[in-house]
């Protein structure tokens, strides 16, 4: 101890004091180390980079017997590191979230209004498709909606060196960004239904032009949870995430409650049928599971989060609109 306490001194002396960490611990993979070992790290990367260490009786096994200090450089953490350094850090984080979800918004809304484009075609030539044309449509969405979230974790580990829970939340963030403002295109819906109803060539060019605006406050707000979202899950694990994650879970539930109310109020309580209630019931029971995973299951069974963050989330998705998909298919086969 005495010894190292004088190398630790000598190295202080250097100006590397405030550089170095004494582990009593540290042991080499080698056995012929025969004094100290040491171990080199660079800023925000976790492996080693350099490794040695003093070894006073390899060299007589070579014929050549002398005290040693050598090291070996770590060639792929070096360059991992070099990878890492590149990477900067927004000066803003929330503000830099919430412009690469406004963009990854946008680009999603543009591949699914794309996919609707032969629809609306032919509806202009006068051709009704069927109504399983349209579950495909729907389903074609999700799987779009559900990749996207995979392209946005991976595009920020990519530029930043943000890490945490970026990459286990990748399904959670178009599900809950799209659960969080849904009303608003619903609210939109209901006033659109009603320009169509009274055949008011104004009331339906006005409700026309002011859909550009509707999509932009949807964007917008979507960012806005999104970027919320994404903060809390670069943030290191403990009470001030949890709250967040709790108040982002509640902003969802009270949007979705929303949602349905619009829907009863704006289409009427006898107007609807049996499968809308269905769905309904089917929405609340996966959102709900979806947030007793993330809030309680990660937490009780943290080795189950696959199911937590991918299996809850995924089927959150795709279950509603894959059960209208065979709904539709059963009623085609039925008809024909």
């Amino acid at each position: 101890l005495e010894s190292l306490k004088g190398l630790y001194q000598a190295l202080g002396q250097l100006g590397l004091g405030d550089r170095l960490m004494v582990d009593l611990g540290l042991v080499q993979r080698n056995d012929y180390y025969t004094g100290v070992v040491f171990s080199a790290y660079v800023h925000q990367h976790g492996d080693a980079v350099l490794m040695g260490g003093r070894y006073d009786s390899l060299c007589q096994n070579f014929g050549d017997p002398m005290p040693a200090v050598g090291f070996s450089l770590d060639l792929d953490a070096v360059a991992a590191a070099a990878v890492q350094a590149q990477k900067k850090t927004p000066t803003r984080p929330f503000h830099y979230f919430f412009k690469v979800s406004f963009v990854w918004q946008l680009l999603v809304a543009f591949v699914g209004a794309f996919l609707i484009v032969p629809g609306s075609i032919f509806a202009a030539m006068g051709t009704t498709l069927p109504e399983v044309y349209y579950a495909v449509i729907s389903l074609c969405q999700s799987v779009i909606t559900l990749v996207s979230g995979i392209f946005l974790s991976s595009y920020i580990r990519k530029k930043t060196p943000f890490t945490g829970d970026l990459v286990p939340y990748r399904f959670l963030y178009p599900y809950l960004t799209n659960m969080s403002v849904g009303w608003v295109s619903l609210l939109y819906s209901l006033v659109f239904q009603k320009a169509f109803e009274t055949e008011n060539l104004t009331y339906l060019m006005g409700g026309t032009v002011m859909s550009v605006p509707i999509l932009i406050v949807c964007l917008i707000l979507g960012a806005l949870y999104n970027a919320w979202l994404l903060q809390a899950a670069v943030e290191v694990p403990g009470t001030k995430k949890d709250k967040m994650l709790l108040r982002l879970f509640s902003v969802a539930i009270a949007a979705e409650v929303l949602c349905w109310l619009l829907n009863l109020f704006g289409f009427g309580f006898t107007g609807r049928t049996g499968t809308f209630y269905f769905n309904a019931v089917l929405s609340f029971l996966l959102l709900a599971a979806v947030t007793v995973g993330v809030l309680v299951g990660a937490k009780k069974k943290p080795q189950l989060e696959k199911l937590w963050f991918v299996g809850f989330p995924v089927l959150a998705l795709f279950l509603p609109d894959a059960i209208a998909f065979v709904r539709q298919l059963a009623e085609s086969f039925t008809a024909a």
